[in-house]
């Protein structure tokens, strides 16, 4: 059983196998809400705050966009994350920046990369 509600997303084991106690067989999310990490350089982090809209954009959709809210922002810079696609910006200090995307038709999935634009001057 899952405590949660939601779709399978991961299989790690399968019928037949021998699982261990507390071992994960299956990820399961809740894609009606996600979860979105981004990352803000520095420079740019006083332009952000807990409460405040985005506008987020994925490759697949290109004449759609998703709103969100940012719910927390890290409290300690780090560098940008090795996924970020150009050398350039991953020498950047950047803060980690998380949001929650309203997701009730499942469109956005779990990895997906995605660009935001934060809404300037409207926070909660």
């Amino acid at each position: 059983r899952s405590p949660i509600a939601g779709l399978v997303t991961r299989v790690s084991a399968r019928v037949g196998e021998t699982a261990v106690p507390g071992e994960v067989l299956l990820a399961v999310a809740n894609l009606d809400r996600l979860k979105l990490t981004l990352y803000v350089r520095e420079a740019d982090l006083a332009r952000v705050s807990i409460g405040q809209r985005l506008t987020i954009t994925a490759d697949p959709f290109p004449n759609r966009t998703f709103s969100g809210r940012v719910t927390s922002i890290n409290a300690r810079a780090e560098f940008t994350p090795r996924n970020v696609q150009t050398q350039t910006d991953r020498l950047n200090l950047v803060f980690g920046v998380q949001a929650i995307v309203p997701n009730a038709d499942r469109a956005l999935k779990p990895g997906m990369p995605v660009d935001a634009r934060f809404e300037l001057g409207d926070s909660a």
